[in-house]
């Protein structure tokens, strides 16, 4: 009797493990995940501000510097609103040989709810996370 048991649980088990590796899980966070990114950019010198839309996976020229929107996270409805926006800007350089060349100059994310947490760092420009849309 005993080991009828013991083969029936190694069957049991068996019989888990094949069903558990059909069952596909969802990434909780990609019901959170919007495909496109609302940036502000302050320019420090004349302080005019533009609102720029980048969609996730593109980049966008703003006057020598590269911004491209890795992913846009945005809190569900029932939790404290927060948009966080994982980005990656470089600055288009010229060298001594009048040759351009990118130097990254961020890439982390940027919360709109707290732009001093992690922001750009750089003399010109200021980029806040706005929000995210188009889920």
């Amino acid at each position: 009797m005993r080991k009828s048991n013991f083969l029936f649980g190694i069957f049991l088990l068996l019989a888990s493990n094949s069903f558990a590796q059909e069952i596909e899980v969802e990434d909780p966070e990609a019901a959170n995940s919007y495909k496109v990114a609302n940036l502000q950019v302050l320019n420090k010198t004349t302080a005019k501000t533009s609102l720029l839309e980048i969609k996730v996976g593109e980049k966008a020229n703003f006057s020598g510097i590269d911004i491209s929107v890795r992913k846009c996270w945005q809190a569900p409805l029932d939790q404290r609103p927060e948009s966080k926006i994982l980005i990656d800007v470089s600055e288009i350089k010229i060298d001594e040989k009048k040759e351009e060349r990118k130097v990254r100059i961020f890439y982390g994310w940027i919360f709109a709810s707290s732009p001093s947490l992690s922001g750009l760092e750089h003399p010109i420009y200021d980029i806040v996370a706005v929000g995210c849309k188009n889920k």
